[in-house]
């Protein structure tokens, strides 16, 4: 009988099964997750945004020969009283925007401590300066609130809009150190046809070029939403998006390290809806506050447009930073976040901060991989025993078992003594992986050397490269009970995570590189040191 091993053998293509199960298994994660990005949405079922017709400040009334008339048909029942409209400016060495009269809706919207890679200051909403984010408009109406606008002091806006007999007053104070603008929004007097009063919020779709699904990249848009009934992440991807939500507490739209975000203050748990236009290339948030039968209409939010950073988003709720994605294991990522930040006030550079964090990492884990390596080293020192059982009683499969079990037993032995450890030690590196991939902290930060930003690839590739080559001596130096065509196909996996790591941020790569040489030296250790009994 021939006992070379070939690919095909049972082992090899249990283990492609098993590997294939885990790829769907998170393809369908992935769905549930982000379900528009796998179904396409159908055109005609696309309600939202309209931006093709005319944006609210495009559809603001225009004298005519008949204004009374005209102002009818545009606001309905209720007439709405045209105003010119005006612009203020609101300036910081942290936050400066203009705001207009139209909806008291927010233009120019700069981040005056952060530039793009390009050197240019940071800039939210869309690019055109015509439409306002944070407009206010009445349900049913295209047209926003014409306010009569003033500012108060440094910090105050105040507007006054009138409907008919209504009076709708919207009142903003600033706080620029924090990124927040506080919102109050009343109405005096009534009006039977008033349904209430929404707020859209609008940004520029940047589509983010050469990336796939061996090259993948960080950057990207979505939409957030946490309400009563609902936590959920909606992924701004090339195809048309409309979706609705009800009871909405907080809710923003952004990029990786970038976001306009709004938290309910009011009593009253706000509607809404989100949409993306690939046409005009923008994405779109309606909060609706619903008018209640006889009560008096007011509403109260805040709103945040500034850098994701976990201590400024916190300043605003307590719940805001959930806005950024650390994972399934976000509770670990916020103490691996603030441990990494209270080294670098120690080091003062984002770079050796992530090598020290790493470390820390590692020696914590020392202990699963101890038992890790222990219990795949009797494993394999049981191998021949195990191959001789199996030869012996082919005919008889329980036996065989018995056998095998019994040897196992003998000698102490887990067969899943050493993935068991491993799986212990993957919310941590997952967790880490997620932090060091979206903390605004290692935007534009340098390290040393040719890495100038840690959020951005290596320029020359270097640390893939170096974290391939550590990850193949680790492999190497980690004791295996698999057959030779087994390990083949593992000798490949650091050519193919270097590959994938290409594109993704040099701060990851750094973490994983060092990651490696703490593996490669703890296998050396253990090899030198950790000796495993004969097998009994």
């Amino acid at each position: 009988m021939n006992d070379k091993p070939t690919f095909f053998d049972g082992k090899t293509l249990g283990a492609i099964a098993v590997v294939f199960l885990v790829w769907m298994g998170w393809q369908y994660y992935m769905q549930k997750k982000y379900p528009h990005v796998f179904n396409e949405v159908k055109k005609e079922d696309v309600v939202a945004p309209k931006e093709k017709e005319k944006t609210p400040e495009q559809t603001a009334p225009t004298p005519s020969a008949e204004p009374e008339k005209q102002a009818a048909l545009d606001a309905g029942p209720a007439v709405v009283q045209a105003v010119k409209e005006t612009v203020l400016s609101f300036d910081s060495p942290q936050l400066s925007f203009d705001i207009s009269s139209q909806g008291m809706g927010l233009r120019n919207i700069r981040l005056n401590k952060y530039t793009d890679r390009q050197g240019n200051v940071i800039r939210l909403g869309t690019p055109d300066n015509k439409t306002s984010t944070f407009s206010t408009a009445l349900i049913g109406q295209k047209q926003a609130l014409p306010f009569e606008l003033t500012k108060i002091d440094d910090h105050t806006f105040l507007g006054r809009a009138h409907v008919g007999n209504m009076e709708i007053v919207k009142k903003i104070e600033v706080s620029p150190s924090r990124y927040e603008l506080k919102t109050d929004i009343s109405v005096q007097g009534k009006n039977a046809n008033f349904l209430g009063v929404a707020t859209s919020v609008y940004e520029e779709v940047v589509p983010v070029e050469g990336h796939s699904f061996f090259t993948p990249q960080y950057e990207r848009q979505e939409f957030y939403v946490d309400g009563n009934d609902t936590s959920e992440r909606v992924h701004i991807a090339k195809e048309d998006l409309s979706k609705s939500f009800s009871k909405v507490r907080l809710a923003s739209v952004g990029s990786q390290y970038f976001a306009q975000a709004f938290v309910n203050r009011s009593d009253i748990l706000p509607e809404l809806e989100i949409g993306v236009a690939q046409k005009t290339k923008r994405a779109m948030a309606r909060i609706i506050y619903q008018s209640l039968e006889n009560s008096k209409y007011s509403v109260e939010y805040s709103t945040f447009m500034g850098p994701k950073e976990a201590s400024l988003l916190r300043a605003v709720d307590s719940d805001l930073d959930n806005v950024i994605d650390y994972g399934f294991f976000s509770w670990i990522a916020k103490y691996l976040l603030a441990f990494l930040k209270g080294i670098y006030s120690l080091v003062g550079n984002w770079g050796v901060a992530i090598i020290l964090l790493t470390a820390a990492v590692r020696l914590l884990v020392l202990p699963f991989n101890m038992m890790s390596y222990r219990s795949m080293k009797v494993m394999q020192v049981l191998q021949p025993r195990m191959k001789a059982i199996r030869e012996k009683y082919k005919d008889d499969q329980t036996k065989m078992n018995q056998e095998i079990m019994a040897l196992m037993k003998t000698n102490k032995a887990n067969p899943l003594g050493g993935c068991l450890p491993m799986l212990l030690q993957f919310p941590i590196f997952w967790a880490l992986y997620q932090v060091l991939g979206h903390s605004i902290e290692l935007y534009q930060a340098p390290f040393a050397f040719w890495i100038h930003d840690l959020s951005a690839k290596d320029p020359y590739y270097v640390l893939p490269v170096l974290m391939g080559a550590t990850l193949f001596l680790q492999q190497k130096t980690t004791p295996n009970a698999m057959d030779p065509a087994q390990a083949k196909i593992l000798m490949f996996m650091p050519l193919v995570f270097s590959f994938f790591m290409l594109s993704l941020p040099s701060g990851l790569t750094l973490y994983i590189f060092v990651s490696g040489i703490f593996g490669v030296l703890q296998q050396l250790y253990f090899l030198k040191y950790n000796q495993v009994a004969t097998p009994a």
